[in-house]
């Protein structure tokens, strides 16, 4: 199912975090600042495609754009790009230069390295902000006595060449946590918080219909007392917030399910940008999207795209726009993704142009 934007469907769904689908199966009514969303048919890719292990460069790719005008990334299960010699890291570190389709890459070795390991048998990088020069880290599949569904925290000061970690993890909620991206070091930032969103569940490999958020002060990030969660709107439709985990709720809904969620900040056009798996027959990927865009990290959501099969038959997961190669006018970007199998399992980057309705547009 292709999602194509109708002026009728704002009338066939609720606009409320979607407590059912629209008319054409999307959880949100249609965009109307982003009107339209065409994918560019050519990829860049950087890395040796192959089916994982020494084949293939890895997956997943959390990413954070730095003070130096670099990008720096994790990858999963593969040998990166210049590592040698070539050994499968169940996660890996690496530099980004650069600007598609001309993007080059290069390996950072680093304490935390860890050989081996393949889906859910070894921890992973979810999410990587940069922030006042210092790269933050959410690893996932943590594993406390033998269970693996757990986040934890790490930092470094030295662009991933060693790395702190927390005395704490997450064990409910934050199964597969991505920080909010904004501009380089975390310029253009929407206050003096980070933001993390997360699938509302402690499983990076199952969907939840929900994804949920938490906030830190930015100087306080180590501290896990220091985090609150999105409660809701309150009377005056701000958003709460509470210290008690217990008492989150959601800032977006599907139905359908979710999983791999990516949040970033189109500065230009002032939308936060939202993508996500959606579940599409049996499994943990498959090859769906969906797109969404809202004023605020926790809405109100509208769809940008929606498609079932956006991959084609290939199962990708995700997906995001990293905020360096966000146009200056907010029109382009241009999707970090990778997937199973081929092709799929490498850094791949693919161009989406979006068109504006009027006014939209920055000055």
């Amino acid at each position: 199912m292709k999602y194509e934007p109708l002026i009728s469907l704002a009338l066939a769904c609720a606009v409320s975090v979607g407590a059912a689908f629209c008319a054409d199966g999307t959880p949100y009514p249609r965009s109307k600042t982003i009107t339209k969303l065409t994918w560019d048919s050519n990829i860049a890719r950087i890395g040796t495609p192959g089916n994982g292990g020494k084949d293939g460069a890895g997956d997943n790719w959390a990413i954070t754009w730095a003070d130096d005008g670099k990008q720096y990334t994790t990858y999963g299960d593969g040998p990166g790009f210049t590592r040698l010699p070539k050994v499968e890291m169940t996660i890996g570190f690496a530099k980004i230069t650069g600007d598609p389709p001309n993007v080059t890459a290069e390996d950072i070795i680093s304490d935390a390295d860890t050989p081996g390991g393949g889906g859910r048998n070894g921890i992973k990088s979810s999410g990587l902000l940069m922030v006042d020069r210092i790269l933050w880290m959410f690893a996932r599949n943590y594993k406390v006595d033998g269970d693996y569904r757990h986040s934890r925290l790490a930092w470094s000061k030295d662009y991933e060449k060693t790395w702190t970690w927390a005395d704490w993890h997450f064990s409910d909620t934050f199964g597969c946590p991505e920080f909010v991206q904004f501009g380089a070091n975390y310029k253009g930032a929407r206050d003096k918080y980070v933001y993390v969103v997360s699938q509302a569940n402690n499983d990076a490999y199952e969907y939840s219909p929900d994804i949920v958020m938490a906030r830190v002060p930015e100087n306080k990030i180590a501290d896990r007392g220091a985090y609150e969660f999105f409660a809701g709107l309150d009377g005056k439709g701000k958003a709460a917030w509470s210290a008690d985990l217990s008492a989150r709720k959601p800032v977006f809904t599907d139905p359908r399910g979710v999983m791999r969620v990516s949040m970033n900040y189109n500065s230009a056009i002032k939308r936060y940008i939202l993508t996500a798996s959606h579940r599409v027959g049996e499994g943990p990927h498959n090859p769906s999207l969906g797109v969404f865009e809202a004023p605020e990290p926790w809405g109100p959501w509208t769809t940008v795209y929606y498609d079932d099969h956006w991959a084609g038959n290939d199962r990708v997961y995700h997906m995001k726009f990293p905020t360096k190669w966000m146009s200056h006018d907010g029109r382009t970007m241009w999707m970090l993704y990778s997937g199973l199998g081929g092709n799929n399992y490498a850094f791949i980057l693919r161009k989406a142009t979006l068109d504006l309705a009027p006014g939209s547009s920055p000055k």
